[in-house]
């Protein structure tokens, strides 16, 4: 039951998409995989908007290096679970909120069992390309609506952001990745639509140049400006197909 408060809290969200799509927000069940430059983004869109339960599996820890592009990085965060630092925040903006954390990495012989409660609206948010495809080819299988992150690292305009489905992404390694992988490992067609929605850059990802002769640096550094506004069109994305439920 929503409370007076509530009402209050999302006066904006219920005045843009109407009483019933507010309640079908504050009814509906997110699993976000990955909290990460992306996800912890996505996830702050999906409570913000008044998405009522959130799933979020990330085991791993915050570093100093994510200050650039994570939104739970803070010089007090450091060392601290990814996951249980975001729902904190999440439940200092909605204390109505119901949060799950899940603190483990996926993998082929786990991902029945961890997943076996899995709700209908699902984001993935990972960048190893490896889970990336048996974590699809699991949502696929079993009819979930779900939105896929394709690599974001090394690009800078976001206005290069583009949402489609996966047979149609074009200049983004990541998902690129990601559709051989499903055609040639899990049986899917490439000459068909994929029914795997993705957001994607097609911006050339630059690469550091620093990086041959300081190892510190990472191969290619990220933009919070295309991480977040990735997260954000993932949740638009989401919370348009709870609405039109």
């Amino acid at each position: 039951m929503t409370d007076l408060k509530n009402l209050e809290r999302f006066r904006g969200i219920r005045a843009l998409y109407g009483e019933d799509g507010f309640n079908k927000l504050q009814q509906a069940h997110v699993l976000i995989i990955g909290t990460g430059g992306v996800g912890s983004w996505l996830c702050e869109a999906l409570c913000r908007s008044g998405v009522g339960k959130l799933s979020l599996i990330d085991p791993d820890i915050i570093e100093v290096g994510n200050s650039n592009r994570q939104l739970h990085t803070t010089s007090k965060t450091l060392g601290q679970n990814k996951a249980k630092t975001l729902a904190l925040r999440l439940q200092e903006i909605n204390p109505n909120i119901e949060i799950e954390i899940i603190d483990t990495y996926l993998t082929p012989e786990n991902i029945d069992t961890t997943l076996k409660d899995c709700p209908l609206y699902v984001a993935e948010a990972i960048d190893d390309p490896k889970a990336k495809a048996y974590l699809v080819n699991y949502l696929v299988r079993n009819k979930r609506k779900f939105i896929t992150a394709g690599g974001a690292g090394g690009r800078k305009d976001p206005s290069r952001l583009k949402l489609d489905d996966l047979k149609n992404v074009k200049g983004n390694a990541l998902l690129n990745n990601l559709r051989h992988d499903l055609v040639h490992k899990y049986g899917f067609n490439k000459d068909k639509k994929m029914k795997v929605a993705c957001v994607y850059s097609d911006e050339e990802a630059v690469y550091s140049k620093q990086h041959s002769t300081d190892t510190s640096l990472p191969k290619f550094g990220a933009a919070m400006a295309v991480t977040a506004s990735c997260g954000l069109m993932m949740a638009a994305y989401l919370i348009d197909k709870i609405v039109k439920k």
